[in-house]
């Protein structure tokens, strides 16, 4: 599967014009966004050191833009492969800018977060690059 460089990076410059991206202060975030049948949904940390801050990804004045580009990336890729993700995993460095995404096609809970494993999930899903 091959997917262009420019649509990953505009969904990374998509991320950093979220609200509570540009509303606290971090170092690295998390971001694991959910599909369903006609839906997006997201929830993320932000880490600042030991400080977590729980985030969702929303730009205030374009709500639909970054769904919309993370469904363009998921029928391309369906496109390509004949499968649809579930979740999309988008974890970044503040500094360096690096980032990374993952996608899972087969668990549709895998990273998801509840407040049952909240606690555990912020950790497991903090980056590491």
């Amino acid at each position: 599967m091959k997917i262009a460089d420019d649509k990953l990076h505009e969904i990374a410059q998509l991320i950093l014009q979220c609200e509570d991206v540009l509303s606290f202060q971090w170092t690295e975030l998390v971001f694991v966004f959910e599909f369903g049948e006609g839906h997006v949904s997201n929830s993320g940390f932000l880490y600042d050191g030991q400080e977590v801050t729980p985030a969702t990804a929303s730009i205030a004045q374009e709500k639909l833009r970054l769904r919309n580009s993370l469904e363009a990336l998921r029928e391309d890729i369906f496109q390509q492969c004949g499968d649809k993700f579930n979740q999309l995993l988008f974890q970044m460095e503040n500094e360096t800018k690096h980032f990374k995404i993952d996608f899972e096609f087969d668990d549709p809970k895998r990273w998801a977060i509840t407040p049952s494993n909240m606690f555990e999930m912020r950790e497991e899903l903090r980056p590491k690059f």
